[in-house]
């Protein structure tokens, strides 16, 4: 009777391992759910999903907090563009007869007014505005840089969770097959060797446990980080609340390189501050043009006596100067100087809108092997696998398998699943390095 019952007892723990296995493989695509998050110490701590994080990431980085003072740096310049010349305005102070013999006492009033000819003005402005285009620009690029490495730090932490879940998953089933060779090593069953492997095992999977553990901290550190404040890397580290089971995409890369050398943000400040260089070239050239002061004046001189008799006398008087730049006209280092940026400008832009194909293609090659990866996965290996094991178990039970021969089925199972977690969050980062190559955006989970 104890034989038949210990047997009894193994055949129930198989069966509810091998329900167990069944329930999750039954969830999406007959894949595991292996991106719940753990419930070890999650409860007690704030969850944000992902739309809710990204935005909190824009909002309180603090990098990029920094680069938008460059914006106001150039908008700035804009101003600066857009002054002129000052007016210059001047009094004569009275020439007073300290001698005494009648010498009248003058006074005079005069104003000069600077005029730029060429429209030089209108040059630096529109240099100025371009030059804040292709600063705005680099500013969208660091938000397009920083999205991607906030979603690929939301990627990790839950790819982390998923990868502890499968390990807790697999001690849990070890820790039945301890329990159920204890007993039959107690009645004689097994031999002592048996159970002593069947521990050796479940404390091995114990430390992967504690491992995984410990890189969900870690994730979720890098996660809070983003945020850029402190309270963010103790109690109020938050909690990601999502999925990487997300779907499987279809893109066309030629569609995906007119897109990313049209939008792109690193591309588009190139072609601005090459536009920012022409203009300049056009600036430096108007500048070559002289310019003029007008100066008028108004003069009172009063009446004189003695040796000096002469009556009161008002004057007005009006001149015109014109600055001559000789040494511009011959040394023309700013024309020079435009010219050189401005080709230096249309390398940039050719190099960028270069690099930009090579991310895009590069990106769609990846993402096109993830999926086949992820799909390898969904398609049966999952199934297989867990096939192999209840077989592996149904003939231990019935004494035509070995412990070894279990204990390698088990971990095999336990590495595919621990693979196929691996993969989801493979195929996320790929298609968020693809979404960030080309410049399109639509991500979730």
């Amino acid at each position: 009777m104890k034989r038949i019952f210990f047997v009894f007892l193994f055949v129930s723990a198989t069966l509810l391992m091998s329900s167990e296995i069944k329930a999750q493989s039954q969830q999406t695509g007959n894949a595991p759910s292996a991106v719940a998050a753990t419930r070890v110490s999650d409860d007690k701590r704030p969850r944000m999903k992902f739309d809710e994080y990204l935005n909190e990431v824009m909002k309180a980085n603090l990098d990029l907090a920094a680069q938008r003072a460059n914006i106001a740096i150039s908008h700035a310049g804009v101003t600066s563009a857009a002054a002129t010349p000052d007016l210059s305005f001047d009094f004569g102070s009275p020439l007073v007869d300290l001698s005494g013999q009648g010498n009248p006492t003058t006074y005079s009033l005069g104003l000069d007014v600077p005029i730029e000819l060429g429209g030089k003005k209108g040059h630096r402005v529109k240099a100025a505005k371009e030059d804040l285009a292709s600063v705005t620009s680099s500013y969208d690029d660091s938000v397009r840089q920083l999205r991607g490495t906030a979603t690929g730090a939301f990627i990790d932490a839950l790819g982390a969770r998923a990868i502890l879940q499968s390990k807790q998953k697999s001690l849990g089933q070890f820790d039945r097959i301890v329990t159920v060779n204890q007993e039959r090593t107690r009645v004689g069953e097994i031999g002592e060797i048996e159970l002593v492997q069947s521990r050796v095992n479940r404390d091995q999977f114990r430390a992967d446990v504690i491992t995984a553990t410990a890189d969900v901290q870690s994730a979720d550190l890098i996660l809070g980080q983003q945020l850029g404040k402190p309270e963010r890397l103790a109690a109020q580290l938050l909690v990601p609340d999502g999925t990487l089971e997300i779907g499987i995409r279809t893109f066309d890369v030629q569609q995906l390189v007119a897109t990313a050398l049209e939008r792109r943000p690193d591309v588009q400040s190139k072609q601005r501050a090459l536009k920012a260089a022409e203009l300049r070239i056009e600036l430096a050239r108007v500048n070559l043009i002289p310019d003029i002061t007008v100066s008028g004046s108004y003069a009172h001189i009063a009446a004189g006596s003695g040796g000096f008799v002469q009556p009161a006398d008002n004057t007005l008087s009006a001149s015109l100067s014109v600055n001559l730049p000789f040494s511009r006209w011959q040394h023309r280092g700013e024309l020079e100087n435009a010219n050189a940026v401005r080709t230096q400008a249309e390398l940039q832009l050719k190099s960028a809108q270069l690099a930009a194909e090579i991310d895009v293609r590069d990106a769609h090659s990846k993402y096109q092997a993830a999926v086949q990866r992820l799909q390898l996965y969904q398609g049966g290996l999952l199934k297989d696998a867990d096939r192999v094991l209840e077989a592996r178990l149904y003939a231990y039970q019935r004494g035509g398998a070995t412990l070894l021969e279990v204990i390698d089925a088990q971990r095999t199972s336990a590495d595919i699943y621990l693979a196929y977690a691996q993969a989801l969050a493979d195929h996320a980062h790929a298609l968020v390095a693809l979404e960030q190559a080309a410049a399109i955006w639509d991500i979730a989970f």
